[in-house]
């Protein structure tokens, strides 16, 4: 099925559906997988379009069944967050790109908690969300002593924080439900559990 795009001045995509992004999609493939890589990090840009598209898709209950969208979330969006989060070029890299970074990042969150609420397990975006979540890689590494201007607690109240860390990843995948809906997949009686130790 086809779907008309149409975004606010914000990048935001209206409720009246849409068609992924494919010329963003073949523009991001030739920026990503290359040796001489240049990721765009801008909402309104083509990593950004095509989260955005994604998260829509994955709402419908679409995302697995457009070829493209499917073929963004399994190769060229793994690949960009990988050079993203891990590259050693991550610390030459000033404030802008690194916001820009943290953006693509929530717009990961949104996507993964959306379409972790639908069968079959998104084991592969399970693999990027893990990436994005380690403290260690090299983008978290950089951003350390940055503090979190969300007061978590207040979301989830006192004590009731989804893990002690300073990534707000993990606090905002909590907020859309992402963890719960792990958590009822576990708790399934139909679950291959040889696709859930591998993803978790």
């Amino acid at each position: 099925p086809f779907y008309s795009q149409k975004n606010d001045e914000n990048g935001n995509c209206s409720s009246e559906g849409i068609e992924f992004p494919t010329t963003n999609l073949y523009e991001l493939e030739s920026r990503v997988l290359t040796d001489h890589w240049s990721i765009p990090y801008k909402r309104e840009e083509s990593l950004g379009k095509c989260l955005i598209a994604s998260t829509y898709l994955a709402r419908l209950g679409l995302s697995d069944s457009d070829e493209n969208c499917k073929r963004f979330m399994d190769r060229c969006m793994p690949e960009a967050f990988k050079k993203l989060l891990t590259s050693s070029a991550v610390h030459k890299w000033g404030t802008e790109i690194h916001e820009g970074i943290y953006n693509m990042l929530m717009l990961l969150v949104d996507l993964v908690a959306e379409r972790v609420k639908q069968d079959p397990i998104p084991v592969g975006l399970l693999g990027v969300l893990t990436m994005a979540f380690n403290p260690d890689n090299e983008y978290h590494f950089k951003n350390r002593m940055k503090v979190c201007q969300r007061n978590w607690a207040e979301v989830f109240g006192e004590g009731n924080m989804h893990a002690v860390s300073p990534i707000s990843t993990f606090q905002k995948f909590a907020e859309l439900g992402g963890f719960s809906a792990i958590q009822s997949k576990l708790n399934s009686e139909d679950i291959e559990l040889g696709v859930s130790s591998s993803s978790v």
